[in-house]
This record gives C-alpha cells, sequence and structure tokens, in this order.
C-alpha cells in the first residue's frame, strides 16, 4: 500500500475514532451519568451494565487510544519529523493543545472515572446505610469526572477541526 494510501487511512481511523470517542465522552457526561443518578441507588444496576456487560467505559478508552497513537503518526509525518520547528506554526501549536486536551482526557478516564463508576457499581453489593454514606461522593466524582472529559474532549475536537487553516 503506497504511503499516501496509509496516511489516509490512519486520518481516517484518527477522525472517525477520535469522533466516537468524543461522542460517547460527551453523550455520558450530559446524559448518562445524570439519568444514574436521578435514579437513586437503582442507577447503580445500569451502572454495573453498562460497565460490566456493555463495557462502555473500555469501549471509549480503546477509541481514545487508537485516536491517540493514529494521531502520534499524523504529527510525525505532518511535521516532516520537525515537531519542534512545526509546534511553532499556528496549526502545530493548535494541534497541540487539541492532543493536550485529549490526553488530559484520557487520563481523567483511566485515572478517575472508571475507577469511580466500578466503586459506584460495586455499591449495589453493599447495605443501604454503606450506600448512602459513599454513593453520593461517588456519583459527584463521576459526574465532574466526566463533565471534564466531555469538555475536553469537545476542545480537542475543535482545535483538531480548525488547526489546519491557523496560520
Amino acid at each position: 500500500m503506497p504511503t499516501h494510501a496509509i496516511f489516509i487511512l490512519i486520518r481516517l481511523v484518527h477522525v472517525v475514532t477520535g469522533t466516537f470517542w468524543a461522542g460517547g465522552a460527551v453523550l455520558v457526561a450530559l446524559s448518562v451519568v445524570p439519568a444514574i443518578r436521578a435514579a437513586g441507588p437503582a442507577g447503580a444496576a445500569v451502572l454495573r451494565n453498562l460497565m460490566v456487560v456493555q463495557k462502555l467505559p473500555y469501549v471509549l478508552i480503546a477509541l481514545g487510544i487508537a485516536s491517540l497513537v493514529s494521531g502520534v503518526y499524523l504529527t510525525l509525518v505532518v511535521s516532516n519529523g520537525s515537531i519542534t520547528r512545526w509546534l511553532g506554526t499556528g496549526s502545530g501549536a493548535t494541534y497541540a493543545l487539541g492532543a493536550l486536551a485529549a490526553v488530559l482526557a484520557a487520563l481523567i478516564g483511566l485515572g478517575i472515572n472508571i475507577p469511580t463508576a466500578g466503586r459506584l457499581a460495586d455499591l449495589q453489593k453493599q447495605t443501604p446505610a454503606v450506600q448512602q454514606q459513599l454513593g453520593p461522593a461517588l456519583a459527584h466524582r463521576l459526574a465532574v469526572g466526566t463533565r471534564a472529559g466531555g469538555v475536553l474532549l469537545i476542545i480537542a475536537l475543535s482545535a483538531m477541526a480548525v488547526g489546519r487553516y491557523i496560520p
């Protein structure tokens, strides 16, 4: 396969996986987590299904990793191997800002959101007293984490959408 065709294929992977990652994260932040919180203790069963059966957080992280890895390849190609000089351009700096936002979103997902969602889902097995004690704090942490990830991915998508046109 010619180099140009590989570049196009990897760019396709980057755009599609990044779009699904960001869209999924924003959907979770704006709709799923608030619905789970509104359901109270019954929301733990839904969250557990999303985590264990649907494996939604792992799907989102896999999409994110595919987007990040393909983005690194694209950066190396577009910068012609001179990343520091490329970062001095408006386009390079804009893409770098988007990449930083995406990496931060991935770190929040891996370090905060997935563990917190797992702990919340496991609360279903605990006594009502433990659920009442830990549930609200964990639900709040998950809500803040998912919102932060969603905002960061909107920033990343926005930077990727306009980066090419920044002088």
